[in-house]
């Protein structure tokens, strides 16, 4: 059994998670919940759950900051957040685990599998919590991003990106020195972490960072030579946004 824990300040919210946990996963054990920052690292701290979901704004204080003081972080946890484009897109950048208000059942139920299948490492959940924090810190111009191969978890710049690929269910983000990741999310997946960072989706399998194209061959869609040689097609639907991007660079 998955114990878990379950921390929001709306009551509503609370019994809709627990009603959905106790219906489709059997798997789980409601052990406690609180409605606070504080009345939530007192249950974690002293029940020591599998799995957290926690909300993200609460009135002293926010999941964020829940986390960061508790004992250990050595549990799953899955934030719960009403809609806010931003706050959603630094979650994403730091490859941490979200759902979205108003609750959507069959989400919930994805969240809490994954959270299964996997055992929580601490450094590994500090290293995310530590790159949310480095975005949220300001208007950075130098925005991290957390990518997971099968073999290891890089941090790594948004403005060392120069390329990514969709490979089906898989994307090859190309770094500036040369060095290929291959992670398993999908090209649409790692356009919606970088929106607002000087990407653009060039073709249905291509995304190029602006500031790394050298120059542009004409033709029906053209190509796109990248600074490290790397020739990046445009599709016909494509040309016509990509060439007014390209008068504004």
């Amino acid at each position: 059994m998955m114990r878990t824990v379950v921390i929001d300040d709306e009551p509503n919210a609370r019994q809709v998670v627990k009603n959905i946990l106790e219906q489709y996963c059997k798997s789980i054990e409601i052990i406690g919940e609180a409605d606070s920052v504080s009345e939530g690292v007192k249950i974690i701290n002293k029940l020591n759950p599998d799995l957290v979901l926690l909300d993200i704004r609460m009135p002293d204080g926010t999941g964020f900051n829940l986390l960061k003081k508790v004992r250990h972080l050595n549990f799953h946890f899955v934030f719960i957040t009403a809609y806010e484009e931003y706050a959603i897109q630094a979650i994403r950048q730091s490859a941490l685990d979200y759902i979205v208000k108003p609750i959507n059942t069959n989400e919930l139920i994805e969240a809490v599998e994954k959270a299964e299948l996997t055992r929580p490492r601490e450094s590994e959940l500090k290293n995310k919590l530590d790159t949310l924090s480095y975005n949220q810190s300001g208007d950075r111009s130098d925005k991290r991003l957390v990518l997971n191969t099968q073999e290891s978890i890089y941090i790594v710049k948004v403005e060392e990106i120069v390329s990514c690929k969709a490979d089906k269910n898989y994307t090859e983000v190309n770094i500036i020195n040369g060095k290929k990741l291959v992670i398993s999310k999908t090209l649409k997946d790692i356009e919606e972490m970088l929106l607002g960072c000087g990407f653009f989706r060039t073709h249905q399998s291509h995304l190029v960072n602006l500031k790394y194209i050298d120059h542009y061959e004409k033709g029906l869609g053209g190509t796109i030579i990248m600074n490290d040689s790397s020739r990046i097609p445009v599709s016909s639907r494509k040309k016509d946004v990509f060439l007014q991007l390209m008068s504004k660079l």
